[in-house]
């Protein structure tokens, strides 16, 4: 009677999939591959599950889940300071997955201001974004970490320079029109002179680097120790809500299978590769290129190795320490590897 009863308990809490939502950032992603190639969405209508983007959603409360991950069934590959976050203010969420794909990451300098590497930037000016009314400025985040670490290269701390506050509207996550990639406002604050230094990543970097002939201070995408590395970006995680992956693991592991695969097919299509990551940048493919490395097709591998996850564990102390989370936590706890071990039986399997 007693077991009866609890195998009806547990049947009534798990809920019916008819919608799975996902969300990537307009960056690298085996998301990003996996949708040019229609490969999501053929994997859930067999299932009579639809898949629907977050992005593309009309509602902004619906697309603020991009950053605040709200909502059952959501799949996230994207930018790590938003997720944790999210996790760090108590959304129950899951890491199930985690890449690195180094970029661009630049300290930039007007021709002009004399700055040319990292222990010019003594007593120097650089720019902070400031959105109040932001879910979590990201964006500032990214831009201290990256000066923090050329700071420390130079032998310098934040104590050693002048941060300079621009206020900045919200990111509205949408899709970006075509050939104009997005800039933040430090951009247009260092073209002004206001600032001596901004920091831009990845892709845009590049595109508007050379549009403007500036001088790169520092390149943090050469510096040897990952640990200067680790952004926003570096390493990223794949996450999905805590309920869904324990109610629907195989569900889960179809997902990552999925991006298993584009992964594994991005290896042996490269120029396709920087073709894709041109359209989500919003750039040219030489610049993806240029901004990501000639090793990009190589670098879309999801893995829950014991490097990435100290990485992440060491982003998470970063943004603790800087007034960015609400609350500490564990990330290990944060951890779930058993979608991506079904995921991997699961591909190879399917292999012909």
């Amino acid at each position: 009677m007693s077991t009866s009863s609890s195998a009806v308990t547990k049947a009534a809490t798990v809920e019916k999939v008819d919608t799975i939502w996902y969300t990537r950032c307009p960056v690298p992603t085996a998301t990003g591959i996996a949708l040019d190639h229609g490969w999501l969405n053929d994997a859930f209508q067999a299932q009579d599950i639809d898949l629907v983007s977050i992005r593309d959603h009309e509602d902004p409360t619906r697309r603020a889940s991009h950053f605040n991950h709200q909502g059952f069934g959501l799949f996230r590959e994207g930018g790590n300071i938003p997720a944790i976050w999210a996790r760090a203010r108590g959304e129950s969420t899951v890491v199930v997955g985690l890449t690195w794909v180094d970029e661009a990451q630049f300290l930039l300098a007007r021709p002009q201001s004399g700055i040319r590497n990292e222990q010019d930037l003594k007593g120097k000016k650089l720019g902070l974004t400031r959105r109040p009314g932001e879910t979590i400025d990201f964006v500032r985040a990214m831009a201290l970490h990256g000066f923090a670490s050329a700071l420390q290269v130079g032998g310098l701390t934040l104590d050693d320079v002048q941060i300079v506050e621009i206020d900045a509207p919200a990111v509205e996550l949408r899709r970006a029109e075509p050939d104009r990639p997005w800039r933040d406002p430090t951009f247009d604050a260092l073209l002004a002179g206001e600032i001596d230094v901004a920091y831009i990543k990845g892709a845009p970097a590049i595109a508007l680097r050379e549009a403007y002939s500036l001088i790169v201070v520092a390149d943090l995408n050469t510096y040897l120790d990952p640990a200067l590395r680790i952004n926003n970006g570096t390493p990223r995680p794949v996450t999905v809500d805590r309920a869904f992956a324990s109610q629907h693991p195989q569900l889960v592991a179809r997902y990552l299978s999925v991006l298993l695969r584009a992964s594994e097919w991005a290896e042996v299509h490269a120029q396709d590769v920087f073709r894709i990551v041109a359209a989500e940048t919003s750039t040219m493919p030489q610049d993806v290129e240029r901004a990501y490395g000639a090793r990009l097709p190589w670098s879309l591998g999801i893995t829950l190795d014991v490097e990435r996850i100290a990485a992440l564990t060491a982003q998470k102390e970063f943004l603790l320490a800087h007034g960015f989370l609400a609350g500490d936590f564990s990330v290990e706890e944060w951890i779930d590897p058993v979608p991506l071990a079904l995921a991997r039986k699961l591909h190879e399997a399917e292999q012909p």
